[in-house]
């Protein structure tokens, strides 16, 4: 039982003794916003890049007019990733206020990313997802925390907008509800040791384009923060997007992201490790740590069952384990809570060591992939109306 423990211990380490580590023996020096930009404020190059986004890609780019309207020297650019949809035909009908590049096939986000970048002359870079929502003044808001020196990359906080529609669903979003939590902590005493890709605003002068088998958000925060230079998670700016909603495509999701988590971990873990000691503390506990728990996970319940064994007998044993793994189809087939939350965590916890293992032992990369279609389907409601100015 005590290497069940000591497995357990490493494996809630990412989300409880680590952001508890660094509230008891860290000082908070959290940057603050100026109230105002310069004027003119720095020149900013908003890049997104979309793959199938039809049902969303029309007030998407509509939004991100009316962000650079709003921040002044703003430019718009738009790679398509070969869509196989409508997506190209409406970015054409705004080809007049965008920069926009069709790729003739496939070759992935941060090629497009990249391509973006170096057509761009903007002394901070805007990146987007395809399907998130925001506010109008985002980038306002977003460079106001730029104007400190020593902040290099301001991320927005992600807020999962349908969590009430499944298990699934409310199991990812209270799971990044925690996340966020995380990011806060950091934000507050040292800067985010990563961060998403949904909308966050770096320096150019900060930028190196990624390779592009590697996944560039995490590549580029992670850059800023071996460079000296701090990640803060903007707490006033908000934007939105839909978790995925069926356990399995949220299962691939996670096979995805850790897969080419772990390819940006191997491809710079010889410059992470140079870091002080404070920073390749965090890094390794939010980081890699939390890529390894599905592992941990199974050694706890390995540990615990083989414990149970010798004390209860094999039969009783095996028997208990028959129930829980019945109990699990159960909250799968039927969606009842609370064995459905169950299911979906031990799905999520299974796409993500998939997904090491993928990066590790068999070299995939994810260069490209297909969106989950949930997390595009029935897009939001303007985020100006539904959140609080």
């Amino acid at each position: 039982m005590v290497a069940a423990a000591v497995l357990l211990a490493c494996a809630v380490h990412p989300l409880l003794t680590y952001p508890l580590s660094l509230r008891v023996f860290v000082r908070a020096h959290r940057a603050v916003p100026t109230t105002e930009l310069a004027s003119p404020p720095p020149s900013l190059a908003i890049c997104m890049s979309a793959y199938n986004e039809q049902d969303v890609i029309a007030a998407k780019v509509e939004r991100l007019i009316e962000v650079a309207a709003a921040y002044g020297p703003a430019t718009i650019h738009v790679y398509a990733d070969a869509p196989q949809d409508g997506t190209v035909a409406i970015l054409e009908r705004y080809a007049d206020r965008i920069d926009l590049v069709v790729g003739a096939e496939r070759a992935g986000k941060t090629f497009g990313m990249n391509l973006l970048v170096a057509r761009s002359r903007g002394d901070y870079i805007l990146f987007t997802d395809a399907n998130v929502e925001s506010q109008v003044d985002v980038a306002t808001r977003l460079a106001r925390w730029l104007a400190d020196p020593s902040v290099g990359c301001a991320t927005a906080r992600l807020v999962y907008s349908n969590s009430d529609e499944t298990a699934t669903a409310a199991l990812g979003s209270g799971y990044w509800q925690r996340e966020e939590q995380i990011k806060r902590i950091e934000s507050d005493r040292m800067g985010l040791i990563g961060c998403d890709g949904a909308m966050f605003m770096m320096r150019r002068a900060l930028h190196r384009p990624p390779p592009p088998h590697l996944i560039d958000d995490l590549f580029l925060s992670l850059t800023i923060l071996i460079a000296g230079k701090r990640i803060v998670s903007a707490d006033d700016v908000a934007v939105y997007e839909r978790s995925a909603t069926g356990a399995n495509e949220e299962k691939r999701r996670k096979q995805r992201i850790a897969c080419q988590a772990l390819n940006v971990h191997r491809a710079m873990w010889p410059q992470l490790r140079r870091m002080r000691f404070l920073p390749l503390y965090a890094y390794v506990s939010h980081r890699p740590m939390k890529w390894l728990m599905p592992f941990f996970v199974a050694g706890a319940v390995l540990c615990a069952g083989l414990a149970l064994a010798l004390a209860v007998g094999w039969a009783i044993a095996g028997g208990l384990a028959l129930l829980a793994a019945l109990l699990l189809v159960v909250g799968e087939t039927t969606q009842a809570k609370p064995l459905s939350l169950a299911s979906s965590a031990v799905l999520s916890l299974y796409g993500v060591g998939v997904g090491v293992i993928e990066s590790v032992f068999m070299g995939k990369t994810y260069t490209v992939w297909d969106p989950a279609l949930s997390v595009r389907l029935d897009p939001q409601p303007s985020a100006s109306d539904a959140v609080p100015r």
